[in-house]
């Protein structure tokens, strides 16, 4: 099993340049991150993690990644990300060597190779998720790609030292995996629902659900078979939360699980404004007031565009995506990677859990865009077609400009000691 997950990750030949291109302009990004801050932590100290969570400021994002392969400790929510801080451990590590070779603490540039490895794979997921899955052509699937990777909170995931561009990669890669086993016939073994659970679900627990739906349409009912439903998903739930709160025990700190992980439940803006300006807004296009600017500290929770355009795209975006379900509606693959969608509006908007920042988890569900349109180059004649692709490239061409843009100005900007 471990060798064909190896497999997945050789670049097939339709690939390469499309995904070149994607690499060059992730790494340009990401020397951008690193060159504004990288004099703060190559000489590190107490005083200069102060200057830098003082200059940080990219939305609800935290820099707590930098933090753990510096100095490893659980920094980490361990009951929401019960494995993350152990799979940052070979990083700490490894950055130790560097760090007593160099005299540099090298976290920056080790971090960023995880980015960026990341970010490249799952481009390339994506790219075979709609080429080989959807089946539309390399074109469009290429298209559809840099569409998807030029949303907001895609583009932003992939810069900051967070856990959502881990996620992401885990999930697209069983999403994958989930296409390809509906597409042959061919059903999850419990050996390889245990491993991508425990993986992406080590990673945030509530991809665990997501595991689940995707396993669920997959097998069936087959999935609900005592044996199945114990060993892949249940036991993997049990030791995950169990080790979580042991160690939280040990340490001392609050186990009320329910609690805590509810206390990023809210209900103070109108959900129809969140939907409008977060959920569908900010998750894809950028407000200018108050960009990257976190709830916490200075930014309103509803923020109105500067732009009405800005309006008509995220209309035009959903017709598209409406229109994509519409003609993809007979196609399982399809239903499985909306139930994800229906998951997410179920945890963030109907709960309320971190609907204040929801734009920030769109890495756990925004790829259900891109892929829904893809639905429509299936069926569509030359001319809609055209007219289908000429709008798209539009779309991606104004996305990758304008928040290539602000990006640019954010990262550029001078810090402040």
């Amino acid at each position: 099993m471990l060798k064909d997950f190896a497999n997945l990750f050789r670049i097939k030949k339709n690939e390469r340049g499309i995904s070149l291109v994607f690499l060059l302009l992730i790494l340009f990004f990401q020397y951008l991150i690193i060159s504004k801050f990288f004099f703060l932590f190559a000489d590190y100290s107490d005083h200069n993690w102060d200057v830098f969570m003082r200059n940080f400021h990219m939305s609800g994002y935290d820099p707590i990644t930098y933090s753990v392969v510096t100095n490893w400790h659980q920094g980490y929510d361990i009951i929401r990300h019960p494995l993350l801080a152990f799979m940052m451990y070979p990083f700490y590590l490894l950055n130790q060597v560097l760090w007593t070779v160099t005299s540099v603490n090298c976290c920056q540039i080790l971090v960023s190779a995880l980015l960026t490895f990341c970010a490249y794979y799952s481009f390339i997921f994506l790219h075979r998720v709609l080429t080989e899955i959807v089946e539309i052509n390399n074109l469009s699937a290429s298209l559809l790609s840099f569409f998807f990777f030029g949303f907001a909170y895609i583009f932003v995931t992939f810069l900051v030292p967070d856990h959502f561009a881990i996620s992401l990669f885990l999930l697209l890669i069983t999403i994958y995996i989930t296409g390809l086993k509906i597409k042959k016939g061919k059903s999850f073994s419990i050996a390889e629902s245990l491993f991508l659970f425990s993986l992406t679900a080590g990673v945030t627990l509530s991809n665990g659900v997501v595991i689940g739906i995707l396993i669920f349409f997959v097998n069936g009912k087959k999935c609900l078979k005592p044996k199945f439903f114990l060993l892949s998903i249940i036991l993997p739930s049990i030791i995950l939360l169990g080790s979580g709160i042991g160690i939280k025990n040990y340490l001392g700190e609050e186990t009320s699980v329910v609690n805590q992980q509810m206390s990023w439940v809210t209900d103070s803006a109108n959900k129809v404004d969140i939907v409008v300006e977060n959920f569908l807004g900010e998750s894809i296009q950028l407000h200018r007031k108050y960009i990257l600017g976190d709830v916490l500290v200075t930014r309103p929770i509803i923020v109105k565009y500067s732009w009405k355009a800005q309006y008509v795209v995220e209309a035009i975006i959903l017709l598209f995506f409406i229109a994509g379900i519409y003609i993809g509606k007979q196609k399982r693959f399809l239903w499985a990677v909306l139930s994800i969608l229906g998951f997410n509006i179920l945890l963030h908007i109907i709960i309320g859990f971190a609907i204040d920042e929801v734009y920030i988890m769109t890495a756990h569900w925004g790829f259900v865009i891109p892929i829904a349109i893809a639905y429509l180059f299936t069926k569509s004649n030359r001319a809609v077609f055209v007219s289908i692709f000429f709008v798209v490239l539009l779309l991606t061409c104004y996305l990758w400009t304008y928040h290539g843009y602000l990006l640019f100005k954010y990262l550029t900007w001078t810090v402040k000691g």
